[in-house]
């Protein structure tokens, strides 16, 4: 069963989030971090599979997306550091004030694995799953990557963000409209080789004071996650007790996977599988079976 509901946030933002209730519950509730500017909707058929399994699954849009998007875009003063220590943690609470006696596991998606770092309820978490996530300073990233990346960074998102008082995302076929702020952040993360942490004090943050458990996947075909940029955020949760594996496509008989594949339904009983078993051990070590 799938219901809709607001989630109210510590400073009374209103979220939209979904809720997937399976039929016979097996006592695990999963958080689903969406990526950038990227709807929960996306997250549908692989949150309908886990509660087919028995799973608790809650999705969310991050305030000025989706369903979480009030008004316009140019009056709303909203931070990456807002997702995490706003919007994130209020849907966190949620789960744990509704199912006490769930664990709790959190899987995000490119960026929803970083907002992970910024948000202290983090520690109350039992397990994390990462897909694609990684930290974007440009230099990371492939050759052929690199130059639209630059142009991005450097070019788009400052000079349109100026100019729409938002960054106009979807006009460039980049899913949804960002707010201006949001933008800017993920900018000056992307074009530091420090990431955030020159306006962000590490010691305040939640990246080296988690020490649960953790599946990393990433994959050889994804030019907006390659294995550097993934190495890179996994060195900052560097007490997380880490399973990372970058997979080619042919390790799973596939053609491509890339940056969004993952929650595609063709993974069902290869990707999703396997990240579902590694879910319900209680114990996980398992490699993904290829």
């Amino acid at each position: 069963m799938k219901n809709e509901l607001t989630i109210i946030t510590r400073d009374f933002y209103h979220l939209g989030a979904t809720e997937y209730l399976p039929q016979t519950a097996n006592g695990i509730s999963v958080v689903i971090n969406s990526a950038m500017a990227v709807k929960q909707q996306y997250y549908s058929d692989f949150a309908t599979y886990l509660t087919e399994e028995g799973f608790h699954v809650i999705t969310y849009d991050y305030r000025g997306i989706g369903r979480s998007k009030k008004g316009s875009l140019r009056k709303l003063d909203a931070s990456l550091l807002d997702w995490a220590g706003l919007d994130y943690e209020a849907v966190l609470q949620y789960v744990r004030e509704t199912y006490p006696k769930n664990t709790v596991s959190v899987l995000g998606h490119s960026i929803g694995g970083q907002l992970v770092g910024f948000s202290s309820k983090s520690e109350l978490v039992d397990r994390f799953v990462f897909i694609a996530s990684q930290t974007p300073y440009w230099k990371n990233y492939k050759t052929s990557t690199k130059p639209k990346l630059w142009i991005l960074w450097y070019l788009l998102i400052p000079g349109l963000s100026k100019t729409f008082g938002y960054f106009p995302a979807s006009k460039l076929g980049l899913f949804e409209n960002l707010p201006k702020n949001v933008a800017l952040q993920w900018m000056r993360w992307a074009r530091n080789k420090t990431y955030a942490f020159p306006e962000v004090q590490k010691e305040k943050t939640s990246f080296q004071k988690l020490s649960q458990r953790c599946l990393a996947l990433s994959f050889a075909d994804d030019p907006y996650a390659p294995e550097l940029a993934t190495k890179d955020l996994l060195a900052h949760y560097n007490l997380l007790n880490t399973q990372h594996q970058h997979l080619h496509p042919e390790d799973i008989a596939m053609d491509s996977i890339g940056h969004f594949g993952f929650f595609r339904k063709r993974f069902k009983n290869t990707l999703w599988l396997s990240t579902k078993e590694w879910l319900e051990k209680r114990n996980p070590g398992h490699r993904i079976a290829v």
